[in-house]
């Protein structure tokens, strides 16, 4: 998501945070965000377009209890592929995606630039193996993998991509669970499987204040990288 979509796109809670919540950011995660930020910006479009980090840095209890009830559809889980050697998890937050592939691989790996999200992946997952890390800059050999996955967190990003390819072993998959602008990777030759919506659970009305309404994961798009 570019900057501008970003700020067009914040969820209402974007109002709980401030500038001076920006400044309280780890630094290189501080540094990492605002690259993409233009300068001159009104602190109040800096909030808006940082709101996701914000949460998952400074407030990952929050992005915590919306995945409790915004759970991935079973229907895309059961469509990634089972029994491979390796899986990594591209922005495994604090293990949505991640406690599926523990069940279809032999290793995982999960990959996540937040500190306290990667604490709470860990004490639920303790097998898995939790690291730091940028999607951009993968910390894992070239071809590593047969399940390279990420949920909700990346769109058509050229660099992004690349890293998952590169990690990704000749017929390995790369998998997608709802990721940002579908129709340009189904337009650019990757599976699509869309689910229809299960009922949402009774769930504190605190989440659609501050996220806006509940939306579960039901899209799925996958791609084998070429030998």
């Amino acid at each position: 998501m570019d900057y501008a979509e970003a700020v067009a796109k914040a969820p209402p809670g974007w109002r709980h945070f401030s500038v001076h919540d920006v400044a309280r950011l780890p630094s290189a995660i501080r540094i990492h965000e605002l690259a993409r930020v233009p300068s001159g910006e009104p602190d109040d479009s800096v909030v808006r377009a940082l709101f996701w980090t914000l949460v998952y840095h400074l407030e990952p209890e929050k992005w915590d209890e919306l995945t409790r009830y915004e759970p991935i559809h079973p229907e895309l889980i059961d469509a990634l592929p089972d029994r491979v050697a390796m899986a990594i998890d591209v922005g495994a937050g604090s293990g949505r995606l991640t406690q599926h592939l523990v069940q279809r691989s032999r290793r995982t790996l999960a990959v996540e630039p937040a500190a306290g999200l990667r604490a709470m992946l860990k004490r639920r997952l303790p097998d898995v193996e939790a690291v730091a890390g940028w999607a951009e800059n993968l910390p894992v050999g070239d071809g590593s993998s047969d399940l390279t996955a990420a949920s909700g967190a990346f769109g058509p990003d050229p660099i992004v991509l690349a890293e998952m390819r590169r990690v990704t072993r000749p017929g390995g998959v790369i998998a997608l669970i709802n990721p940002q602008q579908p129709e340009w990777f189904e337009a650019s030759g990757w599976s699509r499987l869309t689910v229809p919506p299960l009922p949402l659970p009774d769930h504190p009305r605190w989440l659609d204040e501050f996220f806006g309404p509940l939306d579960p994961p039901r899209e799925l798009l996958m791609q084998t990288v070429d030998g």
